[in-house]
C-alpha cells in the first residue's frame, strides 16, 4: 500500500524588490540591495512600468503579476503573467497580454547585480500591472537600502539559523517556507505547485497590501497568507535617495508532493 509524504520546499530565485542575495545563514546581513538594476533607477522602471500598462490595459481593482527572466544576468527574456486566484474575468487576463507585450518589445538590458553562487537558474524578476492605483502611490520594485527587520530574538521559534531578517531571496523564503504547514485540505485535493504571495513594506516598516498572484489552488493560498501574517514589521524602511519609500516583494513558494512505495 502506497503511503503520500509530502514535502514542502521553496525555490530558489531572485525577488527584484527583495534585498541583497547574502545567505539567510550570514552573521550580518547588509542592507545595501545589490541586485540587478534597470537603466535610470527604481524611478525609472516604475514610470516605464506604469505608462506600459496604462496604455494596454484599462482600468481594474485587482493586479496581474508579470515575471521574466534575466539570461546572463542582464537581458530580459521569457516574459509570461502569473496565474490569478480564481475567481477571475477573462477580460483581465486579455489586458494583463495586452500590456505585457509594451514591457517585453520595450524592457532594455539591466546591470547584473551581484551573482549568487548558490544560483542554479538564471535570475527571476517579477513586476506588478496595477493600474487602480496613481503613479505616485505605487511601490518601488527596489531601493538604495532594503528594508532593516528585528533581530533573530524575534525569529527564535521559527528559525535558529537566522540572525535576521534581511529580506534576501534566501532568508525571506527560508522565513515563509518554516512558517507554513502543507494543509490537510490541500492534500486531500491533491493541490500542489508554486504560489506567488504579494505584499509591500511600507514607508513606515509595516507589512501591508499582502495578496496572492499567482495561485496553487485555494488550500494552499490560504496556508502562504497564513504564513504571511506572521512577518514582523520593519524597524527601518527601504531607503531611496535619503528617503523611506515602499516597495513590494513577490515570494515564490513551492508545494510538492512526494509518493513512495510502501508495505
Amino acid at each position: 500500500m502506497k503511503k503520500l509524504f509530502t514535502r514542502l520546499f521553496t525555490m530558489s530565485a531572485l525577488l527584484l524588490a527583495a534585498a541583497s542575495t547574502v545567505s539567510a545563514q550570514d552573521a550580518v546581513p547588509s542592507a545595501a540591495y545589490d541586485g540587478p538594476r534597470f537603466p535610470g533607477g527604481p524611478d525609472s522602471l516604475r514610470t516605464f512600468v506604469y505608462r506600459s500598462t496604462r496604455l494596454a490595459a484599462p482600468a481594474s481593482d485587482r493586479q496581474l503579476v508579470a515575471q521574466f527572466e534575466l539570461k546572463g544576468g542582464q537581458q530580459p527574456q521569457n516574459f509570461k503573467l502569473l496565474p490569478p486566484p480564481r475567481p477571475f474575468k477573462a477580460p483581465l487576463i486579455k489586458a494583463g497580454t495586452a500590456a505585457l507585450g509594451p514591457l517585453q518589445a520595450k524592457m532594455p538590458n539591466w546591470a547584473p547585480g551581484t551573482p549568487d553562487p548558490k544560483a542554479t537558474a538564471e535570475p527571476k524578476i517579477f513586476l506588478p500591472l496595477d493600474v487602480s492605483r496613481p503613479l505616485a502611490s505605487l511601490p518601488y520594485a527596489y531601493a538604495d537600502t532594503n528594508p532593516v527587520f528585528p533581530d533573530a530574538v524575534a525569529l527564535v521559534p521559527v528559525s535558529q539559523t537566522l540572525s535576521a531578517l534581511d529580506y534576501s531571496s534566501h532568508s525571506l523564503q527560508h522565513y515563509i517556507q518554516r512558517s507554513t504547514r502543507y494543509p490537510a485540505a490541500a492534500l486531500r485535493q491533491g493541490q500542489q505547485g508554486v504560489v506567488y504571495a504579494y505584499f509591500e513594506v511600507a514607508e513606515t516598516g509595516a507589512i501591508e497590501h499582502t495578496e496572492i498572484v499567482g495561485t496553487a489552488g485555494d488550500a494552499l493560498d490560504n496556508e502562504v497568507l497564513r504564513a504571511l501574517k506572521t512577518l514582523p514589521a520593519a524597524t527601518k524602511p527601504a531607503m531611496l535617495q535619503g528617503r523611506p519609500v515602499r516597495v513590494f516583494y513577490v515570494v515564490p513558494l513551492t508545494f510538492k508532493m512526494m509518493m513512495r512505495g510502501g508495505a
